[in-house]
């Protein structure tokens, strides 16, 4: 009797350490589960495009200058160069203005809106300073203009400009384009691929890079009045960087001679959303995201504005925010700056932010020290 009750006593204590064992093992998984969840919640967090470790709030500034006393219509598109500030308007008499932002003033505008001698009646989308030259589409004539800008600061009357014809047909139809180092990188729309090239006499080279993303119904010419797209390059790393309007998609591309390789795209998480209504194609403006806006450039880094609203929201609001979001010519991120106030159109150099504040009627151009 004494051995078996000592035997029922081991079965006991047998039974009662695996119970604990069990016990043990269900909350190690329980654990593990938890910590994998933790790991892949910081993961998509990270992976976020406005997520940043280093945040930094920008107090100093200045205005550098205000049309209150010569208004000028909407920016639309601006650069610096040294201490010259280029600006490109909508709908004005001038469709560029040269504004010196230490004596803040206008020192000049060009390129007059009309049909005559040195007008032009319709410019491209945007512009690109290149090398000492400030380079155009005219959309009209389909010529490339290439304009001094020391001419222009200098007043060198006539001003020294340089055009020259590119193709536009009806598979091939840029609305900007950027020069890197004699190769033309457009954006627009084409029957094949996401951007077009053009060599340094202007023949299309074609470009088999496609949209980045699964795009759904609309295709051939007609996909670059749905999916739009901004560039911009950095000549000295023969660079350039394009972004999808309605998304948190951008990609950076690297030309080496005659080849181009895309060596960044981030990773995003929202596209532009398309509607169709009656075999018409555009973007679910209430369903998709505003993301990047407006793109700005220096030789060390790519800076978007950002907004997580929908963009039906930040259309209405001017496509305006107060996030400058930084990424180095690799992708990485750098810096998420906190301006006081949104502005709109911007763009930077080593030390400062220029963007562009709506007061009213006022244009206030704002100088925010990096």
């Amino acid at each position: 009797e004494i051995a078996q009750c000592l035997v029922g006593s081991e079965m006991c204590i047998r039974d009662r350490h695996m119970r604990i064992n069990r016990i043990i093992k269900s909350i190690m998984k329980y654990i593990l589960k938890i910590l994998l969840f933790l790991i892949i919640c910081d993961a998509c967090k990270r992976s976020d495009i406005d997520v940043f470790d280093i945040v930094e709030e920008i107090t100093d500034y200045d205005s550098v200058y205000s049309d209150k006393n010569d208004v000028f219509n909407r920016i639309t598109d601006m650069a610096i160069l040294d201490s010259v500030l280029i600006t490109k308007h909508m709908n004005d008499t001038y469709h560029f203005s040269f504004i010196d932002v230490n004596g803040k003033k206008i020192i000049k505008r060009l390129g007059k809106r009309g049909r005559g001698p040195g007008e032009y009646l319709q410019i491209g989308t945007g512009f690109t300073v290149c090398g000492s030259k400030l380079v155009f589409l005219d959309a009209m004539q389909k010529e490339i203009n290439y304009v001094s800008i020391s001419d222009v600061i200098e007043n060198k009357i006539p001003y020294h400009i340089e055009k020259e014809a590119y193709p536009y047909t009806v598979d091939f139809r840029p609305r900007h384009m950027d020069v890197i180092n004699h190769v033309k990188v457009a954006v627009g729309s084409f029957k094949e691929g996401y951007f077009g090239l053009l060599d340094s006499s202007n023949n299309i080279l074609g470009c088999f890079f496609d949209y980045p993303f699964a795009y759904e119904g609309v295709e051939g010419i007609y996909r670059g009045s749905v999916y739009q797209t901004k560039i911009s390059s950095n000549d000295i790393q023969n660079k350039f960087v394009i972004l999808t309007l309605a998304s948190d998609v951008f990609e950076i591309y690297q030309i080496e001679g005659k080849d181009i390789h895309r060596i960044f795209l981030n990773p995003y998480n929202h596209i532009p959303l398309i509607r169709e209504r009656a075999g018409r194609y555009g973007i679910r403006i209430n369903e998709s995201i505003a993301g990047l806006m407006k793109m700005a450039v220096s030789d060390e880094m790519i800076c978007f504005t950002y907004s997580a609203e929908s963009y039906a929201k930040a259309n209405k609001a001017g496509f305006i925010s107060n996030e400058i979001l930084c990424f180095n010519w690799k992708g990485e991120k750098i810096k998420k700056y906190l301006l006081p106030f949104p502005i709109s159109t911007f763009c930077v150099d080593k030390h400062f932010i220029y963007g562009v504040r709506y007061i009213d009627d006022e244009s206030i151009i704002y100088r925010f020290k990096l």
